[in-house]
């Protein structure tokens, strides 16, 4: 019996406009209803994640910045884990090498930018909240980064440059076609997620993970029912135990009407 859903938000519960389908709105609901806890686990920053907490009625902890914070029902975090500044100071001067966009996601709920890099509107039509620094070095941001978003597609030369500069020290995975995410090396939404298994005292195997990128392999991975997004690449297709439809055709209704509510 599946206890626990873990849900990803970008490509996943929410559509190709960031909106949140009603028939996924209801089946979330009529899970909680349930008891069958609904978990977030997002690369999005803390300031979706608590809109989310409200908006949806959540009632446990939930996952934000790919892992890198997890925010409880108080509206706090109760977990953090910075990007090292040295890390951060690298991305930022390779990014400016490379004329490459970079939106850095702070504990604070804002994505900050440096510059006009044009590729970085795939961030801001994601409807994060964008805010401009002359100097993304500026103490008062490098001591508070959780995740940084490159915005280039996966044949960029950029992803390769990263990976063989800072790939032993953070996290650095695909977020979909047009980001490259980084964040800190002890955590990620499977290590964040065992986390909220234990204070919930949930086995995996009583787990359902729904996921449509690269990131959402290990959630997958650990769920006793994988679901890929019909939008997913075909590596993470092939890892899920089920399929679904995409993210604009109510995907997550169909895998938790399947799975959870067993209506089909």
């Amino acid at each position: 019996m599946i206890k626990l859903i873990a849900i990803d938000l970008d490509g996943t519960l929410f559509d190709s406009r960031s909106k949140i389908s009603q028939k996924n709105i209801n089946a979330i609901k009529d899970c909680l209803s349930m008891g069958v806890r609904v978990v977030i686990t997002t690369a999005k920053t803390v300031y979706w994640v608590k809109k989310l907490i409200k908006s949806l009625g959540l009632k446990d902890p939930q996952i934000a910045s790919a892992g890198a914070a997890i925010i409880d029902l108080s509206l706090m975090p109760v977990y953090i884990k910075k990007i090292p500044r040295t890390c951060f100071f690298k991305m930022v001067m390779l990014s400016r090498e490379n004329s490459v966009g970079l939106g850095v996601s702070c504990l604070d709920g804002y994505v900050y930018y440096e510059n006009e890099n044009p590729s970085l509107k795939h961030i801001w039509d994601s409807k994060e909240r964008p805010k401009y620094a002359p100097d993304l070095l500026d103490r008062k941001i490098s001591e508070q980064v959780l995740l940084v978003t490159a915005t280039v597609d996966p044949d960029d030369a950029f992803n390769e440059i990263l990976v063989k500069e800072l790939d032993a020290k953070v996290n650095i995975r695909r977020a979909g076609q047009y980001f490259l995410t980084a964040y800190n090396k002890n955590t990620g939404k499977t290590k964040a997620l065992k986390k909220i298994l234990k204070i919930c005292g949930i086995r995996k195997n009583e787990v359902m993970a729904i996921g449509d990128s690269e990131s959402d392999l290990g959630m997958i991975n650990l769920a006793s029912i994988g679901v890929a997004m019909g939008n997913a690449p075909e590596n993470v297709k092939s890892a899920a135990d089920f399929v679904s439809k995409d993210n604009d055709s109510d995907g997550v209704y169909e895998a938790i009407e399947k799975f959870v509510l067993k209506k089909t």
